[in-house]
């Protein structure tokens, strides 16, 4: 299939996030040839479960390292938990617009911890072959606008032969 046939939408548990997935929603409908991805990026890993300062003695550092692999396990299973409810809004608010669930994916993603989201949504809407990338844009105020940029705008800065949605 095309990749301008492929459509991924960033979501979250955010209102904005919603208005995007509804305007996918109204955009493409019934329509079968859309296939839509919804893709979900949780905050990073928390630095202290990335990796431990080691022990000189082997039976130490193994029990360290287990013990290590089971706490990142348990963080991997908690943000799969939490991402349950956003991807099954989404696929509710699709479901509303006549969107052919066939025609919805979901892909969770955690990023390395040094990875901007802007990077993470764009290398995944070129590994998965989609043309377009829709996200929700979240007003932000005035003394937040001073020092921050959106994701949308970063977007929109290193996009390369890729459409980008910006839904108010």
């Amino acid at each position: 299939m095309e990749g301008s046939k492929k459509i991924l939408v960033a979501v979250d548990d955010s209102e904005a996030s919603d208005r995007a997935v509804g305007y996918v929603g109204q955009m493409t409908g019934a329509n079968k040839a859309f296939q839509i991805l919804l893709f979900h990026v949780p905050a990073p890993m928390p630095p202290k479960l990335l990796e431990f300062g080691g022990a000189e003695d082997p039976r130490q550092e193994q029990r360290a390292e287990a013990e290590l692999r089971r706490a990142q396990a348990a963080w991997v299973e908690k943000v799969e938990e939490a991402a349950r409810p956003i991807f099954a809004r989404a696929k509710s608010i699709l479901r509303q617009a006549q969107v052919p669930e066939e025609a919805v994916n979901t892909q969770l993603f955690t990023p390395p911890a040094e990875e901007d989201l802007d990077t993470s949504i764009l290398e995944a809407a070129r590994a998965n072959g989609c043309g377009t990338v829709v996200v929700g844009h979240k007003s932000f105020s005035w003394m937040q606008e001073l020092f921050q940029t959106h994701v949308a705008e970063k977007l929109l800065r290193q996009a390369q032969h890729l459409a980008v949605w910006i839904v108010l």
